[in-house]
């Protein structure tokens, strides 16, 4: 302990007993004994030395020094004290307070003076010298070392002093008020955390407002600017500490002020600091880079830091926390409103994000943390509504706020809906220019933040519905706004308002028509002219126009491609050369016709200007200067050795930056809770790429479909660079989250990452065509880590649900995509069809990895939610390819409940063991039962017939057990809820049918695209045949069944054609050609099948019938007009019936019967089948028969034995013996004989042979089937004498029934169904070869030999049915049918075919001649009166005339107007 000093004199005159005579001189030890012995002799007792002692201290003691003392084991502590912790308090030291104590008291006595206040004034005298014994000059708001250990000392005494209510705190403020200078902030800090003086006491008891608000703030500002690094901790806890104080007391709840008036004002010392700070470091912030080092700039970092809510947490309530951000929040947006809106809408564009000040955004964003989006916009609304802001602060908030809460655009929407309906209510312009300010700051985010102006704008004003749509003034008032913007406006928003003008009533056109032209003015004074603007030019975004070179060789290559893929030039092109010339001739064609080196064969682009020139679309002195200046770049090159790869390529430093930006993507992607820093380094990343990429596309509205080619078009090495370290850049990063968290727990970033790749369309459609490419052709060489993250990329771009128009893409991806387009992820789906066994593993790798990653993305287990983020299309691939290639996934197993993305992210990947443990998932499982994700029977069937057998995993038996597998247990008893067949193989049956049918159309349209591959290939490279076994043996299962099931309508087999016809629109001529493709691929599946199935049974009593409707129906329905041809349908389906009756009725107890009961039915209901018998006779006979022996020892059935008969009369009637015909049917037996003669002598000894037979019915059924020739010779002409030699034969025919005297004429009138025996006849005909019958008989019989022909006009019954074929003729022409009579004008020459209008013309001729010398009798008005009415005037002037003869009206000189 330090004892204060006193004078030698005093200490001798109080004990003089002990002192020596000092002048007297003695030895040393003379003298110690003499002092020894006199001390033990005279000295007094020591509690009467220590009250001498402490009477001279209390007379001479500095009560300043006094208040320092600390006693011994204290002193090695003081080097601690100072810390910011309370864990190094100072002890307290018993004896030196009761010391201190007592001299307090005793000079207060003597002074006669409050003890409390001798105190308060001793300690503040103290803390003066403290303040003055600093070792720098200035008034430094931080202490030294020296200072603080001293300050340390003096606290203790003032709590002991305080505890023992010894140190008045009033009193003790009073001093520090009256002080010459005011206590630093550290001291103040430590009296207010030590509890001596609170800040709160020493602020509210100042009267005087403005000396502590100039004290606080003085100070503050000093805080930060100290040069010590050791201090800096305690100068954040002396600022957080005061900002708390300063916030709780500036932000109480306003009863509790109110109440108070001492609370009243100490609220407004604090509210008025916080005013003062926050102005200063808006202040500093707006300067940033002007003084990049000042001490203003530290005081800023150190404030900024303050607005870290974390700091907060337990000191301030959450409300007072909320004001102070609000209020922080207002301020910065009416800091120093100078700027106008019209220098804001000239300057906003560098207002941006990308574009703001790190310190003003980082601001921002801080306060941004309490609040949710909706909050925040709804202050921002306030602050619009009642402050003068500024401008540039407002937008750089806006779009702070866009980009780090994604979620506020919907919000700022609601926003501009609000103020745009306010403006044109009220008709107020701040309103107005609010919502145009906000809506462009919105859009240069780009459209992974907000839609583009020009959708906006044409959403907001394109409509006849829109804001300003209910009122001239309501135009008036937009059309005035628009126009007042115009001279600050920037090009490309002028350009926005004239392509995509606001809707205008006509009558106010001229009122549009101003503003435009005031526009196009305005774009001249910029140099741009709006008939300059490019040939593709998007203008959806709001930045700076591209210059007219770039968009001109944009606009080329575009131009180019489109040609490259159409053969044709672009209208756009043709328009461009007629209606737009300056920029035609000025731009677009110098950037065409830019000097390169040509290639050695010609690519798209040199035949392009080839097809321009021919089209006189390029001047010949302009082409000319184009081919010089190629063959000097040619020679140059030859000449010089120089590449020109640094002209065309990119600077190394924009990659470089792009790089760097992607990396730090890649390290703050590990801390997901904080979102704002990803979402900064996204809008950094789009920011270079706009730099980067020249494009003015970059802003296109997320929900515009994209093109996607299926060739990328050349880019440029930038380009391609950028492509790939986009997609390599997102695998890793992905990669790297992975490694430090879950799907669900890596936030928002690979979505933020994606949206705004989709705000560079020509980049995004580069790398999704990249993708692409990848997974179809390189997919088996892609490593882990490629797959995990393009399926990750996949995923996300699904969720965005951006829609896709591919281009140059055919067949069944074409088909599917139709007018509406589809997701990116079901795009892709179309190309992995798993083919091949090495394809299949991928497409598993590739499906499990993008479905294991959708379902662990979402925090909550849910179906609803998780079904939006999972392409259906994997989840069925999936379950298709793992049973397929994992035998343990086709046993039931159980369900697995825990997350399954550990498994692929596994350091030892086994993708066998992760697909598996997906498709045991629970989730997993719970999506395949949803409908859209389920794998149908169709869709199973379709993807294992794509299976190359030769190329599969599987060999034959296990792709056979594979098949059994899930045909018979997986689908056979599946529900038909969930895509299976519901336990009937009937179902199952027609299921197969349809799948067969669609594949092999589907070979066909590859077949037609492939010229080396043909059909029959096509379905030899896959699994066709083994579907085809696995429906014969569920057929040959419902055989027995179904023949049976006489309760059943109709064919299961048959009724799949007819269910498949009914969903066809036969309105076309494609139409009727597709129909006839699927009738051919249902015929070819149908003969494959049991024939018996044709057939079912019936027991009548004691016997078993058999029936055939539905067969029978099907022929004359479908068979006759698509299949029959020369009378007789396919061979292979007349066997099929055939084989199929002898089949079933040897199961009968009559086969005879039964087959005599069936062909009797057919020759009245289908004769057709009868007829195509008779035709093919020769092949089935020996057929049949070798079957009927196989199957019974009876005799070959009479009906069948009858067909042979007729086959032996004709033969031998040919040959020249004439006997009496078989008991057959005449015209049955007339087909024999045609036939026969057909195949043996070519119809040359017909018209002899014909002579012998008697029976008028045979020889009309031989005149109809030669007819039936000359029509199938008029409708599809072969040989020009194919037909002269028809012509021949009918006429033969004819001239044969003539001479016997036979009626023949009715058989052409078909609509006449009761005229006779022979409309039988036409049952075996098409509907277009009936249509064709009065064409024949005009062909015919104006033709044939006069003496015949008048033989044959001399009929009764002639002129009625000439008339009448007449009249179908003329309707057949008008119908357009004569389309159908050859295929072009060659045929009609070749064939020596007369064409249709020559035909009808030699028709109307042929029967002006015929009328007069008709006989009288044949003058029938009755048989007329149908068709009269379709005849022209002449013929009914002739034909009246001649009726009127005809009925004795001599005096009647002139036609009946009929």
């Amino acid at each position: 302990m330090n004892v204060t000093t006193y004078r030698m004199s005093s200490v001798a005159s109080g004990y003089r007993s002990c002192s020596t005579d000092v002048t007297q001189k003695k030895t040393l030890p003379q003298l110690l004994g003499t002092r020894l012995q006199r001390q033990r002799q005279r000295c007094p007792s020591e509690p009467q030395l220590k009250e001498t002692v402490v009477q001279f201290m209390r007379h001479h003691q500095n009560l300043g020094d006094l208040l320092l003392e600390v006693n011994g084991s204290m002193s090695k502590r003081l080097s601690h004290y100072g810390k910011v912790n309370s864990e190094h308090q100072i002890a307290d030291s018993p004896g030196k307070g009761t010391f201190i104590a007592s001299v307090l008291q005793e000079q207060a006595l003597q002074m006669d003076l409050p003890v409390g206040f001798l105190a308060a004034r001793a300690s503040m005298e103290k803390i003066q010298q403290i303040m003055q014994q600093g070792t720098i000059p200035k008034r430094a708001v931080i202490l030294d070392s020296g200072q603080r250990r001293m300050f340390a000392c003096l606290l203790q005494s003032m709590q002991e002093l305080l505890s023992s209510n010894m140190l008045s705190r009033l009193q003790f403020i009073e001093e520090i008020w009256k002080a010459k200078e005011l206590p630093t902030l550290e001291i103040v800090w430590r009296l207010h955390k030590e509890s001596i003086v609170s800040l709160e006491e020493l602020v509210s008891s100042n009267p005087d407002v403005s000396a502590v608000v100039c004290w606080l703030f003085n100070d503050l500002l000093c805080l930060g600017t100290e040069d010590a690094d050791q201090h800096e901790d305690v100068q954040r806890q002396i600022l957080l500490d005061l900002v708390i104080v300063l916030v709780r007391n500036a932000f109480q709840k306003l009863n509790i002020v109110e109440s108070d008036p001492k609370v009243q004002h100490l609220t407004q010392i604090c509210f008025t600091v916080l005013g003062k700070m926050i102005p200063y470091l808006l202040d500093t912030v707006w300067n940033e880079g002007e003084r990049e080092h000042s001490a203003e700039q530290k005081t800023t970092i150190f404030w900024l830091d303050m607005f870290d809510v974390t700091l907060f947490h337990g000191a301030i309530s959450l409300d007072s926390l909320k004001q102070f951000f609000y209020h922080t929040l207002t301020q910065s947006l009416t800091y120093n409103p100078v700027l106008e809106a019209s220098e804001a809408i000239r300057r906003q564009g560098e207002w941006c994000f990308a574009k703001s000040k790190p310190l003003l955004v980082t601001l921002y964003r801080k306060l941004f943390v309490l609040f949710s989006a909706e909050e925040l916009i709804t202050h921002f609304q306030q602050v619009l509504e009642s402050h003068e802001v500024n401008w540039q602060c407002v937008l750089s908030c806006a779009s702070t706020l866009l980009v780090c809460q994604p979620e506020s655009q919907k919000y700022l929407k609601e926003l501009l809906t609000k103020l745009l309906i306010n403006a044109f209510e009220n008709y107020e312009l701040e309103s107005m220019i609010t919502a145009f300010l906000l809506a462009r700051q919105a859009a240069l985010e780009g459209p992974a933040v907000f839609i583009s102006y020009s959708e906006w704008f044409k959403n907001s004003f394109g409509s006849a519905s829109s804001y300003h749509g209910s009122s001239k003034k309501s135009l008036i008032f937009l059309l005035k706004f628009l126009t007042d913007l115009v001279p600050f406006e920037t090009a490309q928003y002028l350009k926005v308002h004239i392509l995509y003008p606001p809707y205008v009533a006509s009558k106010y056109r001229v009122m549009l028509l101003e503003y435009i032209s005031l526009a196009k003015t305005r774009l001249s004074d910029f140099q741009v002219s709006i008939e300059e603007l490019g040939l593709y030019e998007d203008l959806s975004t709001a930045n700076a126009p591209p210059k007219p070179q770039c968009q001109a060789m944009q606009d080329v290559e575009r131009a180019v491609l489109i040609f490259e893929n159409s053969g044709k030039i672009p209208a756009s092109v043709m328009e461009a050369s007629i209606f737009r010339r300056p920029y035609y001739l000025t731009r677009f064609l110098p950037a065409l016709l830019t000097p390169r080196l040509l290639p050695p064969a010609q690519d798209s682009r040199m035949v392009f200007i080839d097809s321009l020139r021919k089209a006189d679309k390029i001047p010949e002195n302009l082409y000319a200067s184009y081919v010089q200046a190629c063959g000097r770049e040619k020679r140059c090159l030859l000449e010089a050795d120089v590449s020109m790869s640094e002209e065309v390529q990119c600077p190394m430093e924009p990659i470089g930056v792009l790089t760097n930006a992607l990396e730090e993507l890649n390290k703050v992607v590990t801390e997901p809770s904080d979102i704002g820093v990803v979402s900064a380094q996204i809008a950094v990343i789009s920011g270079q790429l706009k730099t980067m990429i020249d494009t003015d596309d970059d802003c296109t509205a997320m929900d515009k479909p994209i093109q996607l080619e299926i060739v990328i078009h050349e880019l440029t090495p930038v380009e391609s660079e950028v492509r790939d370290l986009l997609l390599k850049s997102f695998c890793q990063t992905f990669i790297t989250a992975t490694n430090f968290n879950p799907p669900q727990r890596q936030g928002e970033w690979a979505s933020l990452f994606v949206k705004m790749l989709c705000g560079h369309r020509k980049l995004l459609s580069a790398v999704l065509t990249r993708v692409l490419h990848l997974t179809t052709h390189q997919g088996s060489s892609l490593a882990d880590v490629h797959i995990l993250g393009l399926a990750a990329f996949t995923v996300h771009l699904h969720i965005l649900q951006l829609i896709l128009l591919p281009m140059n893409s055919t067949g069944p991806v074409a088909e599917s995509a139709g007018q509406e387009g589809l997701s990116f992820a079901e795009y892709l789906n179309q190309f992995l069809i798993c083919r091949t066994g090495e394809f299949s593993t991928f497409c598993m790798r590739f499906c499990a990895a993008a479905v294991a990653y959708a379902i662990s993305l979402s925090p909550l287990p849910s179906i609803d939610i998780i079904k939006l983020s999972v392409p259906s299309g994997f989840v069925q691939k999936l379950q298709y390819i793992v049973p397929r290639l994992i035998p343990e996934a086709r046993q039931e197993q159980e369900v697995i409940k825990e997350s399954m993305w550990h498994n692929l992210v596994d350091l030892n990947l086994n993708w066998r063991t992760a697909a598996l443990s997906l498709f045991k998932q629970r989730l997993f499982k719970e999506l395949t039962k949803v409908k859209e994700f389920q794998l149908t029977f169709h869709e199973w069937l379709m993807s294992e017939l794509a299976v190359q057998p030769d190329k599969d995993l599987l060999v034959d038996l296990e792709r056979q057990d594979y098949q059994h597998w899930a045909c018979y247990q997986l689908y056979l008893p599946s529900p038909l809820s969930e895509g299976g067949c519901g336990g009937d193989l009937e179902t199952a049956c027609r299921i197969i049918m349809n799948a067969l049918m669609d594949f092999h159309k589907r070979a066909k349209v590859r077949y037609c695209e492939e010229s080396d591959c043909s059909e029959l290939s096509s379905l030899n490279r896959s699994c066709y045949e083994s579907i085809t076994c696995r429906l014969q043996e569920m057929v040959f299962d419902l055989e027995k069944v179904w023949t049976k099931a006489l309760n059943k309508s109709g064919h299961f087999l048959l009724d799949v054609f007819q269910d498949r016809m009914a969903r066809l629109e036969l309105s076309n001529l494609s139409k009727k050609l597709e129909h006839q493709i699927e009738l051919q691929i249902f015929i070819r599946i149908l003969v494959v099948l049991p024939p018996s199935l044709l057939f079912k049974t019936r027991k009548d009593r004691l016997r078993t019938t058999l029936e055939c409707e539905a067969f029978f129906h099907f022929t004359n329905t479908e068979l006759r007009n698509d299949c029959s041809k020369e009378f007789a349908i396919p061979f292979g389906v007349t066997l099929h019936f055939f084989r199929g009756l002898l089949n079933a009725c040897v199961e009968c107890e009559e086969p005879d019967c039964v087959v005599a009961d069936i062909l009797s039915v057919a020759r009245t209901r289908c004769p057709l089948l009868l007829l195509s018998a008779t035709f093919w006779w020769p092949r089935l006979e020996q057929v049949l028969i070798t079957q009927w022996k196989r199957l019974t020892d009876d005799t070959f059935p009479r009906e069948l034995q009858r067909m042979v008969d007729n086959q032996c009369w004709a033969n031998r009637l040919l040959s020249g013996k004439v006997e009496c015909s078989p008991p057959d049917i005449p015209w049955v037996l007339g087909a024999s004989l045609y036939f026969t003669a057909k195949r043996k002598t070519g119809l040359a000894i017909l018209q002899t042979t014909m002579k012998k037979i008697c029976a008028e019915n045979e020889l009309v059924s031989v005149l109809c089937f030669s007819l039936m020739d000359l029509i199938s010779s008029l409708l599809k002409p072969k040989e020009s004498s194919a037909l002269t030699v028809a012509l021949k034969i009918c006429a033969d025919v004819i001239l044969v029934l003539e001479e016997q005297n036979k009626s023949w004429l009715n058989i052409f009138l078909v609509a006449n169904k009761d005229r006779g025996p022979h409309q039988i006849l036409y049952n075996i005909t098409s509907d277009m070869e009936i249509k064709i019958l009065p064409v024949a008989f005009y062909s015919l019989i104006p033709g044939l030999d006069p003496k015949l022909l008048s033989s044959i006009i001399k009929r009764s019954d002639f002129l009625s049915v000439a008339i009448i074929l007449y009249t179908g003729m003329v309707k057949l022409f008008l119908d357009g049918e004569d389309t159908m009579l050859a295929s072009n004008q060659c045929d009609l020459q070749s064939s020596k075919q007369p064409d249709p209008l020559g035909l009808i013309t030699r028709g109307r001729q042929f029967l002006l001649r015929a009328i007069p010398v008709c006989p009288a009798q044949t003058c029938l008005q009755s048989q007329l009166q149908v068709a009269w009415k379709d005849i022209d005037p002449e013929l009914k002037a002739a034909l009246g005339h001649h009726l009127n003869v005809c009925n004795g009206d001599d005096l009647y000189s002139e036609p009946t107007i009929l």
